[in-house]
């Protein structure tokens, strides 16, 4: 989840948008409802600081390690939990699919409570999978960055170009009234061919696209990409960290991915242009 900001652009939620509403039927391809444990066949646990792989701070400069007794699925929701231990470490959790399950294309959406608490850095997002060259050349697609010193601003962002420290990315911020911690909301991408588009609670309020990121090849189509959940403690995005506000838990509902051309309950901007069904829209797992 590095970000460093290369183009941000402000979206309001407020603002005035013709709107489209888009009725066809659709039914998810594949869900996580988190009414059981979480399945070792599906889902894996990260440990640690990223030390052991010579990524300290996880290349943010991130403050917790992961832990999964930090991690649990109870009454029905998905709980990760970021708590200062008894040796004065941050420990919270964070969940992959990467070698058990991925995806290209579709509609993919979450259904997320993030906490409050300053310093907080939750996401939801995607990595290439497999991943046979170095970050960020097969690309990142980020569907939820949210940090508890900003709680009015929603991010989503697609990583590409070079690697460290040529490294660049493409973001769009939703600013608005809400306090997104004060309840869930549903988070989710529509990735196409050639596109990505982000929506909250139904409202589509961004688009990256090829021509977006030029002179960068978009290299969004290449891959499947494996899901990520996890609650991320300070570095570069999540800011200052107040300890005292810990612990702080994440909750998730659900996940859940359509086929691309699902778009039931969508409103969005006139600007907002997506294609009929295309022969590959849904990435098998493996």
């Amino acid at each position: 989840m590095p970000f460093e900001a290369k183009r941000v652009a402000l979206v309001f939620m407020l603002s005035v948008m013709t709107p489209i509403v888009w009725g066809s039927q659709c039914e998810p391809l594949w869900q996580e409802d988190f009414d059981q444990p979480l399945q070792p066949g599906l889902w894996n646990y990260v440990e640690g600081d990223g030390c052991s792989i010579n990524l300290c701070g996880w290349g943010n400069n991130e403050q917790q390690t992961y832990d999964a007794a930090h991690v649990a699925v109870t009454d029905g929701t998905l709980k990760i939990r970021a708590a200062i231990d008894s040796e004065g470490t941050i420990r919270s959790g964070k969940i992959t699919t990467q070698g058990k399950f991925a995806t290209r294309f579709g509609r993919i959406e979450a259904r997320i409570k993030v906490p409050a608490g300053r310093g907080t850095w939750p996401a939801f997002w995607m990595m290439p999978d497999p991943t046979d060259q170095p970050w960020p050349n097969q690309g990142e697609i980020d569907i939820l960055e949210w940090t508890g010193n900003h709680p009015h601003r929603v991010i989503g962002a697609v990583h590409f170009g070079d690697v460290w420290p040529d490294n660049v990315h493409y973001s769009e911020t939703l600013l608005t009234p809400t306090d997104w911690s004060e309840d869930f909301h549903n988070y989710g991408v529509i990735w196409e061919p050639g596109a990505v588009h982000w929506y909250t609670d139904g409202r589509i309020h961004a688009t990256a696209n090829a021509d977006n990121i030029a002179p960068w090849r978009w290299v969004f189509d290449d891959n499947e990409f494996y899901l990520i959940l996890n609650l991320a403690i300070g570095g570069n995005l999540g800011g200052e960290v107040v300890r005292s506000d810990l612990p702080v838990t994440m909750e998730v509902d659900w996940v859940r991915i359509y086929d691309q051309t699902c778009q039931d309950g969508l409103v969005g901007p006139q600007s907002a242009k997506f294609p009929r069904p295309s022969a590959e829209t849904f990435g098998a797992s493996h």
